[in-house]
C-alpha cells in the first residue's frame, strides 16, 4: 500500500505531529512515505530515520532543552501573562523585532542554527532513512519550490525550517532557501513525488478569526496574509485522502514547553478520525480509488 503522510508547518504547534505519529503507529498505520514542511520536516526526518516513534518525544525534549535552542530566544515572541505591563512589553518587542530586520537577516544567528541541526542529524543522509522522506523549501531568488529527496538531512531540514526573519536562510549552490511553508505549508505534493498514492495530511492551520478594526496598515496586511495562507492550504488539502486536524488553536507558535499536551492533542485528533483512517488502508478503498 503506497500510503504517504504529509506533516505541515506551524512552529511549536508541530509537536502535535508526534502524537499523530504515535497514534497511527498504535493502530498499525505506518506510512511508506513521509514529507514535512518547517517543523514538520524536523519531526518527519527524525521519524523517517528511526522508522518508529519510540524515541521521538525524547529527541524533541532534548532539542528543546539544548543550549543552542534556548539561545534562539523564541520565548520573546509570546507571553502567557494577562498583565497589562507584560502585554505592553510584547508589543514593544514586536515593534523592535520588525525594526531590527531592516538591518539584520534574522533573529537567530547562523552559528546557532548550524549547531542545532548538526546535533540533531549529524552527517546522516536521505539514504539512511528507513521510511522514504522529503522536505521542501523556497528559493527566494527564483520563486521555485525546492523538494529535497537526497543529500544531508541537516541542511535540507535547515532550509525547510528557515522562517523568514526568524531563522537565517540556507545557502545552497547559489540558491538562497527559506521555509517551505511560505510556498507550500502542507506538503501533499512533495509526498506524492515520492510515490504515495493514498495520502494522510496532519494539518496545523485553522481559519483565522479577528475582532475589531486593525489599527495599522501592518496589522491589516497581517490579517490579509493569514487568509491567503489559509485558502492556499485548503487547495492543497483537497489532494489528501484524509486530513487530521489537531486542535492547537490555544497554543502559541513559539512556545515549545507544552510538549506532552501537544502530543496528546495530536493523538486525540487521530482517534477522532480512526474510522476514516481504517477505511483508507482497506483493500476496498484502493479498489474504489482505482475505478474513480
Amino acid at each position: 500500500m503506497k500510503l504517504g503522510l504529509a506533516l505541515g508547518g506551524g512552529g511549536a504547534k508541530g509537536l502535535a505531529h508526534i502524537g499523530v505519529l504515535e497514534a497511527l503507529e498504535q493502530h498499525g498505520i505506518v506510512p511508506r512515505y513521509i514529507a514535512g514542511t518547517s517543523i514538520g520536516s524536523i519531526i518527519g526526518a527524525v521519524y523517517a530515520l528511526e522508522g518508529s516513534t519510540e524515541h521521538l518525544r525524547i529527541r524533541a525534549q532534548q532539542m528543546i532543552e539544548s543550549r543552542e535552542f534556548k539561545d534562539f530566544g523564541l520565548g520573546e515572541f509570546y507571553t502567557e501573562d494577562e498583565n497589562i505591563f507584560e502585554r505592553f512589553k510584547k508589543e514593544v518587542f514586536e515593534k523592535f523585532y520588525f525594526g531590527r530586520l531592516l538591518f539584520l537577516k534574522s533573529h537567530i544567528k547562523s552559528k546557532s542554527a548550524k549547531k542545532l541541526f548538526r546535533d540533531l542529524f549529524g552527517d546522516r543522509t536521505f539514504r539512511d532513512c528507513k521510511i522514504r522522506f522529503a522536505c521542501n523549501a523556497l528559493d527566494i531568488q527564483t520563486g521555485d519550490e525546492i523538494i529535497f529527496t537526497s543529500g544531508l538531512i541537516r541542511t535540507a531540514v535547515w532550509a525547510s525550517c528557515a522562517i523568514p526573519g526568524i531563522l537565517p536562510p540556507y545557502h545552497d549552490d547559489g540558491r538562497i532557501l527559506v521555509d517551505g511553508g511560505v510556498v507550500d505549508n502542507i506538503p501533499v505534493e512533495p509526498v506524492k513525488t515520492l510515490g504515495a498514492r493514498i495520502i494522510i495530511a496532519s494539518y496545523l492551520g485553522h481559519r483565522p478569526r479577528y475582532e475589531g478594526e486593525p489599527d495599522t496598515g501592518f496589522r491589516i496586511n497581517q490579517r490579509a496574509q493569514s487568509f491567503v495562507r489559509y485558502h492556499l492550504d485548503q487547495k492543497n488539502l483537497e489532494q489528501a485522502d484524509c486530513v487530521i486536524t489537531p486542535d492547537i488553536s490555544r497554543f502559541h507558535w513559539a512556545d515549545f514547553s507544552p510538549l506532552t499536551e501537544l502530543c496528546n492533542v495530536g493523538k486525540q485528533a487521530v482517534e477522532e478520525k480512526i474510522a476514516s483512517l481504517r477505511e483508507l488502508i482497506s483493500p476496498w478503498y484502493r479498489i474504489k480509488r482505482y475505478f474513480r
